[in-house]
């Protein structure tokens, strides 16, 4: 077994009013009024380095997230289970990586920010759905030059959680975005 091919992440964001587009696009940062939050971790192993001689890593990752409802209804949990590619790239003395994964996701209630959007748009709502992240980050250890810290990558993360026009669930247009900030390390 190869050293780092594990990671461990801990993340916690907000909801947003933004959709997946405009947030990945950097065109809009809204927090959405229900004011909702996610805490979560997530484990990967790393099941492919460098694919076809290229900087790109491949895991496989389970995620368990808490989802603070913010009394708009009761708290409850979320599991993750999904593919992630990542795209290294070094300069100024650091790594900095692009991720983007695919998956399913199973929550123990529909977020309330889910059930707003299908209300308004009279789609269906469902427990089980496609779940995509976008993550963006950098070697912390190496920006402050500390080798005991390397590997340790802080980053903003985009979770999402949609239907995939009707796949899942019966839902086409509702799902729910999260704006997340988080602390990954690899060993």
């Amino acid at each position: 077994m190869a050293q780092d091919d594990f990671n461990f992440r801990v993340a916690a964001g907000s909801s947003s009013a933004s959709d997946f587009d405009q947030l990945y696009t950097f065109n809009g940062f809204n927090t959405h009024p229900a004011k909702t939050n996610v805490y979560g971790i997530s484990a990967g192993y790393r099941v492919v380095e460098d694919m076809f001689d290229l900087p790109f890593d491949v895991y496989t990752n389970a995620s368990l997230n808490y989802f603070d409802e913010n009394s708009n209804q009761g708290d409850f949990l979320e599991g993750d289970l999904y593919v992630k590619l990542y795209i290294k790239l070094n300069f100024f003395s650091n790594q900095f990586r692009y991720g983007i994964a695919e998956g399913v996701s199973y929550a123990g209630s529909v977020p309330w920010v889910e059930h707003l959007e299908a209300v308004a748009e009279n789609d269906n709502e469902s427990r089980f759905l496609n779940y995509m992240e976008m993550t963006f980050d950098f070697d912390l250890g190496k920006l402050i030059r500390v080798k005991e810290l390397e590997q340790l990558y802080l980053g903003y993360l985009i979770k999402h959680r949609s239907g995939w026009q009707g796949r899942y669930g019966g839902v086409y247009d509702g799902g729910s975005n999260y704006n997340c900030i988080y602390l990954e390390k690899n060993f």
